[in-house]
């Protein structure tokens, strides 16, 4: 039974899962520290001579890439219209929370927390780390609790967490000292508040919390940082409950011992804020079985056509109990990779694809250096550009007419033949000693984008000259893209260097167009650079994650096929103890897959075998049409939908909204 008085509920599970069970304009404050995915950037302990080294680890868990825009719906749907928001983070995400949150709060700013006692730089080769940045939102009426004039100032200062405060057992690179939670709980919350922290880590936000007497919901995945957690705010609990018997008073609204709840197992709820796992369902009139926190928090291998990364929202809740985990058409790996299963088979038709699975499976030595090899030229490429400011400057002359299209055309040519060991250099000798077509990639991409940029500008007005900057970068970057996927389509390459090969389309699938797979006559894949949105992307990020032990892990237990979908199930053959899940192509003209076509008569022998044949239980998201839907309506085939927007609408083969089905047979 749901107890109304309840002080605290902490939780050993996945937010993501969590959160969903939150009613709307429910909690007051939401104060937590997510991942900043600084682990790319560390160099691990630092070794000094003739003493133990200098820790300078960071975790496991920060080396996962944290998206904050997949955070926000939810934040928004389950913060009260008066409440706050606090986010810790560092630079490289403050911009992504900034640009995912500000536009939906009245008010959005930050704070700076100033470690007055931060790690010292033995090499005194740059600032030292002592500021730390907390994202902050909120609405007008928010709960904002200011004394006086000199507790409003955006600056917290304190030392860093340290001993006895900080845990050795287990240690956590990111534990805040209670006194700072403190006064950021004081400020943006009241006695009984509902405090939310998603990412829970020890549990110092609770403990402020309590001891300031707020109520506290948190959730943390890590099994042993929950298990510190769940410690320490027993200590509150137990240290309030004594000073009650002490005073010979107890007030049943603030007993914490008979309303609270702690779960590190199998979630039920006695919070009576949180909803009932009947919830998590999308058809509120159908209860389905759900595993209970089978989410494992990992991200897609790569960016795929149709990737169902959003989608997880309504699969994972309808999955059913299961041993081992199938998926046919495996895809970017979304779902693959989004759960946790005691054995996972994969399966692609497409053999490029696979041949990036098991490189990355198999820590591929060839693999990883052609890759960084090309994230090199990536950085390269900036390097080249800021280094020839006088491009800026001749577009210039042709913006005030001072030169034609001609001369334009006659300079950026004598440039490029001038400068071409340079521009050659951007790739290297790795990629330049193959069919080469970089110089006079840079020669058109930049003639055609000034051009181009002159005629926006008569029409509209001028470029600023960051827009300026950032057009010409994007013209260098996208004929390095049109060098590799060159390479990319080099049949010689695809014959004699497999592992190549594999770099260049992990490449084009980071860069394309927005993941797009197109291919002209000949049979080359043709879609054109991504542009100005792609030019900050590095791969280094996604391939530490690939590096990363809990990837690893999870491909230890799993088996890769590259076969046809029905051949590769009655292979692995899943059993009623297993689960298959199945993203087929879609039903439309534009249904392959890197040239692999999958018909009408294919689809018709998919829905044959998975009704007639197979004994796992599975689940089918797919695009509604008639003939799938008449395909799937059959006995013992549950049929539901929800809506999908795509990104983009390539070539108008997609509409930007349409109908999902989620078909299962249980």
């Amino acid at each position: 039974m749901k107890d109304p008085n309840w002080r605290r509920c902490i939780l050993c599970a996945d937010s993501r899962d969590v959160i969903k069970r939150i009613p709307d304009n429910s909690i007051d404050f939401i104060l937590t520290d997510p991942p900043y995915n600084l682990g790319q950037h560390s160099t691990g302990n630092i070794p000094l001579h003739g003493r133990s080294a200098m820790n300078n680890d960071v975790a496991e868990w920060d080396m996962i890439d944290f998206n904050p825009e997949e955070w926000t719906d939810e934040f928004i749907r389950i913060l009260k219209p008066t409440g706050n928001l606090f986010i810790f983070t560092s630079y490289n995400q403050l911009g992504r929370w900034y640009n995912a949150l500000d536009h939906r709060f009245d008010t959005s700013n930050f704070m700076i927390w100033h470690k007055t006692n931060p790690a010292p730089k033995i090499f005194k080769a740059g600032f030292l780390n002592s500021c730390e940045m907390i994202f902050t939102c909120w609405n007008k009426k928010h709960t904002w609790n200011f004394i006086s004039q000199s507790e409003m100032h955006n600056f917290i200062e304190s030392p860093i967490c340290m001993r006895p405060e900080r845990l050795n057992e287990p240690k956590h690179p990111a534990q805040k000292p209670i006194s700072i939670l403190k006064k950021m709980i004081q400020i943006a919350s009241n006695k009984d508040d509902i405090i939310f922290d998603p990412f829970m880590g020890v549990g110092s936000t609770g403990v402020a919390a309590l001891e300031l007497e707020r109520r506290f919901i948190g959730v943390e995945l890590d099994k042993s940082y929950f298990d510190a957690a769940k410690k320490r705010i027993n200590n509150v609990i137990d240290i309030h409950n004594n000073n009650q018997m002490n005073h010979h008073t107890v007030y049943k609204t603030n007993d914490y011992s008979e309303s609270s709840m702690i779960c590190d197992g199998n979630i039920s709820y006695q919070c009576s804020l949180l909803e009932s796992d009947a919830s998590f369902n999308t058809n509120q009139n159908e209860v389905i079985p759900t595993s209970v926190d089978i989410s494992s928090g990992l991200s897609p291998i790569v960016k795929w056509p149709g990737g169902k990364e959003k989608e997880l929202k309504y699969i994972i809740p309808n999955i059913p109990k299961f041993k081992r985990f199938f998926e046919p058409f495996v895809g970017g790996g979304s779902v693959f990779m989004g759960i946790l299963a005691s054995e996972y088979h994969i399966n692609d038709f497409s053999s490029e694809l696979i041949e990036v699975y098991n490189n990355i499976a198999t820590s591929d030595k060839d693999f990883f250096r052609y890759t960084e090899e090309m994230d090199k030229s990536w950085q390269n490429a900036v390097i080249f550009f800021i280094t020839h400011s006088e491009l800026v400057d001749i577009y210039i002359d042709y913006r005030k007419e001072q030169i034609g299209k001609n001369e334009l055309k006659t300079y950026i040519h004598s440039f490029c033949k001038n400068n071409e060991k340079e521009i050659l250099a951007i790739i290297g000798e790795t990629f330049y000693k193959h069919s080469c077509i970089l110089v006079k990639e840079v020669e058109t991409n930049l003639f055609r984008k000034m051009v181009r940029m002159r005629e926006l500008e008569v029409q509209k007005h001028e470029l600023p000259e960051k827009d300026l900057n950032d057009n010409i970068e994007t013209a260098i970057k996208s004929a390095v893209y049109m060098n590799y996927r060159h390479l990319y389509n080099d049949k010689n390459i695809q014959s004699n260097n497999i592992k190549l090969h594999s770099a260049l389309f992990f490449f084009m699938r980071n860069y394309a167009y927005s993941g797009m797979f197109r291919y002209s006559s000949k049979g080359d894949f043709n879609v054109p650079y991504g542009g100005i949105a792609y030019n900050r992307k590095l791969m280094a990020k996604k391939l530490s994650y690939y590096r990363s032990k809990p990837l690893l892990a999870h491909f230890a237990s799993t088996k890769i096929y590259n076969l046809d979908f029905e051949v590769f199930l009655k292979t692995a053959q899943p059993n009623e103890d297993d689960f298959v899940f199945l993203d087929p192509p879609y039903d439309s003209e534009f249904s392959t897959y890197a040239q692999n076509a999958f018909t009408k008569d294919d689809q018709e022998r998919l829905a044959n075998y998975m009704i007639n044949e197979c004994k796992a239980k599975w689940m089918m998201v797919i695009k509604n049409t008639d003939f799938i839907y008449n395909l799937y309506n059959k006995k013992g085939v549950n049929i539901r939908t929800f809506d999908k927007e795509y990104l983009v609408s390539f070539m108008n083969r997609n509409d930007k909204k349409v109908t999902h089905l989620l078909i299962t047979n249980y």
